[in-house]
């Protein structure tokens, strides 16, 4: 089991000179309470280091039903430097 969802798939364009970052998005299940992927350190490390494409994985802490949610959100950033 596993893949993308191809709803799911979405594609956002932050341009920034210079502001604080949070990078947090909701959970896409629907069902999920309190969960959500916050990925804001490992978006500005990668950020700091000068890196121009970067990706990882985030699991939701959240809970559906009595269970944990467990969902994946796989990510990945492209960032061009002036």
């Amino acid at each position: 089991m596993g893949g993308v969802v191809p709803e799911a798939t979405h594609i956002r364009r932050i341009v920034v000179e210079s502001a604080p970052a949070l990078f947090a998005l909701p959970c896409l299940d629907r069902e999920c309470k309190e969960g959500g992927h916050d990925v804001t350190h490992s978006i500005v490390r990668a950020l700091i280091a000068g890196e121009t494409r970067f990706e990882g994985d985030h699991t939701c802490s959240g809970r559906v039903g009595t269970g944990d949610c467990n969902r994946v959100l796989h990510y990945v950033g492209i960032a061009t430097y002036r």
